[in-house]
């Protein structure tokens, strides 16, 4: 029959003081330092999870597209190779000014035509429709004070394409001896073509002078012209552009019977450049 254990083999349960006592122990300074650290890498995956869990659920950011700011407008006066004159371009473009040399009487050498009666620079600014013209004139000799003079001139005129033809012009000269004067030009005529090649002109000029002198005053004069050009290119099948410009007028002064007629032919012969 077997033994039954003795009751010294049943130890009593542990009472509450004795439990307290041993949690005080636990959690003493000392038994903390008794206690195996943590490794390096337990404490490196604690801190991955906290940071992976809080990038987890953070609030993911939302991208705006944003319009680009516009450039500045730039001036169409300063924006290189900008064309500086037109309709329905910048009003503060400055405009392309024609600029022309005037000399007369300034060869180097004597020809074989006659020599001209007085000598002349000066430029001429802008084109046929509105130009501004000065220059100063002088004998073709040796200076002489008696025929040197500063001129200036200002015409306004149509469209060359117009039917209607009519141009005016104001200008004088201030003489370096004598008097000054001023002068006066008023043109109107009509246009038309008879010949595809052929251009008639007709027109009618008035005149007027005013010397600044007692003894001259006032004098004008009324010039009926006809003006004829005609492009001979095409019948003449030349390279050059042929042009045959004739034109007869009669002046006829408004004070006296001083009647002058004059004519001139002019064939002009232009080579087109490519």
């Amino acid at each position: 029959m077997p033994s039954l254990p003795s009751q010294s083999a049943f130890a009593s349960p542990p009472r509450p003081l004795a439990l307290a006592a041993l949690l005080l122990l636990a959690t003493s300074p000392a038994a903390r330092a008794q206690a195996p650290a943590e490794e390096p890498a337990q404490m490196l995956d604690a801190a991955f999870g906290e940071e992976a869990e809080t990038s987890l659920f953070a609030p993911i950011p939302r991208w705006e597209a944003t319009a680009p700011e516009p450039a500045p407008e730039v001036p169409g006066y300063l924006t290189p190779g900008s064309p500086r004159r037109g309709a329905g371009r910048n009003p503060l473009a400055r405009p392309e000014i024609a600029a022309t040399p005037i000399r007369r009487g300034l060869a180097p050498g004597a020809g074989p035509l006659p020599a001209a009666t007085e000598r002349a620079v000066g430029m001429k600014l802008g084109a046929d429709q509105l130009s501004l013209s000065t220059e100063i004139v002088t004998g073709q000799g040796g200076w002489q004070r008696h025929d040197t003079r500063l001129g200036w001139n200002v015409t306004r005129g149509a469209d060359p394409d117009s039917e209607i033809v009519w141009s005016a012009a104001a200008g004088g000269n201030l003489a370096a001896a004598g008097a000054a004067e001023q002068t006066g030009e008023a043109v109107l005529g009509y246009r038309l073509r008879p010949h595809d090649i052929v251009t008639l002109t007709t027109e009618i000029a008035l005149a007027g002078r005013y010397t600044f002198a007692t003894q001259n005053g006032l004098a004008g004069s009324l010039t009926p012209r006809v003006k004829v050009v005609a492009d001979l290119t095409q019948p003449l099948a030349t390279p050059w552009r042929t042009m045959l410009d004739v034109s007869l007028g009669r002046q006829v002064p408004m004070v006296g019977r001083d009647i002058q007629t004059n004519g001139t032919a002019l064939l002009r012969l232009e080579l087109p450049t490519p």
